[in-house]
């Protein structure tokens, strides 16, 4: 079964706010197209690094993809990094 793009989104999302601890977001009101690791004051969430690992440690079990060679531009918001994880399984053998 192939997941849609809102249903990664989502997964995301929540993997977001699981593994950061951000209890000030729910999956419903995350922002979905603001940069995650720009500062506030720039329009971003204001992620570090260490949250970028957690992310990547997430979506690694979730979706059992390999997050190495991720472009800088793949993983700028929740939406980008959807459509990268989509990509990714769409490239997938079938089994």
């Amino acid at each position: 079964m192939s997941l849609t793009l809102i249903e990664i989104e989502s997964t995301i999302v929540e993997i977001i706010i699981e593994r950061l601890e951000l209890e000030d977001y729910t999956e419903e009101d995350f922002p979905r197209e603001q940069i995650l690791f720009a500062l506030p004051e720039e329009g971003g969430l204001g992620l570090d690094s260490i949250a970028s690992l957690e992310i990547v440690a997430g979506l690694s079990e979730e979706f059992v993809l390999d997050f190495d060679d991720i472009a800088r531009e793949d993983f700028m918001t929740v939406k980008s990094l959807a459509g990268f994880v989509l990509r990714q399984k769409q490239a997938e053998p079938a089994e």
